[in-house]
């Protein structure tokens, strides 16, 4: 099968959604599948990928989402690979959406993933009357013969754009890749990754920090991202004195982040809202490090509060210090945490992932 996965979330772009997109397609070429990567051209050698990707131009010329990828240009591309699908990434955006749209018109089967939530995603009355306010992306959305949603709660939100059947296929791991068959637990360390923004909470987890070192002295918190505004994030760390305490580590290579992960003790994950799954959330499982988060979105679908994690209220930060606190003093509640969410992370692994994905084009 000749698989086209488009979207305006591709490297040199850092995100769950790149990560995603990149996982899939190596899980489906080892499937037997021809696939290609269509995305908006950036500074990137894509070379190193060891992956098929096509890039087009945009209106304005710029890295942005929300510039509009050239409709021709992408027609002309995508008639040229002559794909038997073609699947969108991010059901919010223009190069996937205009993508299904192409499809649509030259009678090639498509896919859309939602990846997403917004603030309030299931607040019925807010959303219901403004996916008909918002119509252009009703009427792209349903034009995709199949919908996929990583999560119950990107299926709630996107929901309210279209009546069509969602089908719920989480995100994906290379399993093997983070896993460790034993790990120490040092009572110490510290883990943060993500992008830092205000919305991954990065300040509500500084504070909780600070009164952790109030009861693990010499605790140590590292925070691993990149973007957003990590200015802002050493402000704070300075604001609160914890710069002896804590480490700030932009543009990891994969192969760090997962040494990083395995010789971590506690993985903190302190979003406020708009998180849909999680991928770091798999990452930190598959390596055995036990984790506190919010109880948001997909969060709570994928964490069992006291068997696979600790989850806490958003903006919480006694609770969460107080989390973070019991794991690091006790290696044997972390340890039976950690095993849980091992066996769990399993299920998410590629090979179970893609095989699901598969289905949904082969029917």
């Amino acid at each position: 099968m000749r698989v086209v996965l488009c979207s305006d979330y591709f490297y040199p772009k850092i995100g769950g959604i790149t990560i995603h997109i990149e996982g899939l397609a190596k899980a489906l070429e080892k499937r037997g599948h021809e696939v290609f990567i269509i995305t908006k051209k950036a500074k990137f050698d894509d070379n190193k990928l060891g992956l098929n990707v096509v890039r087009v131009g945009t209106t304005f010329s710029t890295s942005s989402v929300l510039d509009v990828p050239r409709a021709s240009e992408l027609a002309e591309k995508i008639k040229k690979l002559k794909p038997d699908v073609i699947h969108g990434h991010h059901a919010f955006s223009p190069t996937s959406l205009i993508s299904v749209s192409i499809g649509r018109k030259l009678g090639i089967k498509t896919v859309l993933t939602n990846h997403s939530i917004q603030f309030l995603y299931d607040f019925d009355y807010l959303w219901k009357p403004a996916s008909y306010i918002l119509y252009p992306y009703r009427k792209y959305i349903n034009y995709s013969d199949e919908i996929i949603a990583v999560s119950r709660a990107a299926a709630k939100f996107i929901s309210y754009f279209t009546s069509k059947k969602i089908r719920i296929i989480g995100n994906g791991i290379n399993f093997d890749e983070f896993s460790l068959n034993s790990k120490i637990y040092d009572g110490r360390s510290v883990l943060f990754v993500g992008r830092f923004t205000y919305r991954k909470g990065i300040h509500i987890l500084l504070k909780a920090f600070k009164n952790v070192k109030n009861e693990v002295r010499d605790a140590h918190l590292t925070l691993v991202g990149g973007g957003g505004f990590p200015t802002l994030v050493r402000t704070l760390v300075k604001a609160l004195n914890l710069e002896e305490s804590v480490s700030i580590l932009e543009n990891v290579s994969k192969e760090e982040l997962i040494r990083i992960y395995r010789r971590s003790h506690v993985f903190v994950f302190p979003p406020i809202y708009g998180e849909s799954f999680g991928i770091v959330l798999l990452e930190a499982m598959a390596s055995k490090t036990p984790i506190v988060a919010t109880s948001i979105g997909g969060v709570k679908e994928l964490i069992r509060d006291g068997e696979t994690g600790f989850l806490v209220k958003k903006g919480d930060t006694k609770k969460l210090s107080e989390k973070i606190i019991e794991l690091l003093l006790d290696k044997e509640l972390s340890r039976k945490i950690a095993d849980s969410a091992f066996y769990e992370a399993k299920k998410y692994d590629w090979k179970n992932i893609a095989e699901r994905i598969e289905a949904v084009y082969e029917q």
